[in-house]
C-alpha cells in the first residue's frame, strides 16, 4: 500500500494552502484548457520559467479539446454555457491562426545583427 506524505503542524508563508474551492463547472474547465492553450500560443507566459514561449502543437492539441468537449456536451449544455464556450473556442482558433502568422513571420525574418561594442577606453 501506499503511504501519503505526513502533514506537519508547522506552516510558512510560502508553502501553498488547502483552500476549498468553488464547485467545478463546464465553464471554468474550458476556461483553464484556454489559460493553457493561451500559455502554449505565447499570449501569457509560461509561469514555470516567466517567458513566452510558441508550442503550437500543444495549443492545436488544448483546443481540438475543448472542440471536442464542445461536440460531446452538444444539446446538455445551457444557453449562457453554450454561448460562452462557443465564444472561448472561436477566440482560441482566432488566436491560434494569428499565432501560426506570427512564428512563420519569425522563422522567415532575416536573423538581426548582434551589435558590436566597442571596449570603452
Amino acid at each position: 500500500m501506499t503511504e501519503l506524505p505526513r502533514e506537519e503542524n508547522h506552516s510558512t508563508d510560502t508553502e501553498p494552502q488547502d483552500v476549498p474551492l468553488p464547485e467545478p463547472t463546464i465553464t471554468a474547465l474550458v476556461s483553464g484548457l484556454a489559460t493553457q492553450a493561451m500559455i502554449s500560443m505565447g499570449v501569457f507566459p509560461n509561469p514555470g520559467t516567466g517567458k513566452a514561449t510558441m508550442l503550437l502543437h500543444q495549443a492545436k492539441h488544448l483546443i481540438d479539446t475543448v472542440g471536442l468537449l464542445v461536440e460531446k456536451t452538444a444539446g446538455n449544455l445551457d444557453p449562457t454555457e453554450a454561448k460562452t464556450i462557443d465564444s472561448i473556442l472561436h477566440e482560441l482558433r482566432m488566436i491560434f491562426v494569428a499565432a501560426q502568422n506570427e512564428k512563420k513571420r519569425r522563422e522567415e525574418a532575416p536573423p538581426e545583427p548582434e551589435s558590436e561594442q566597442q571596449p570603452e577606453a
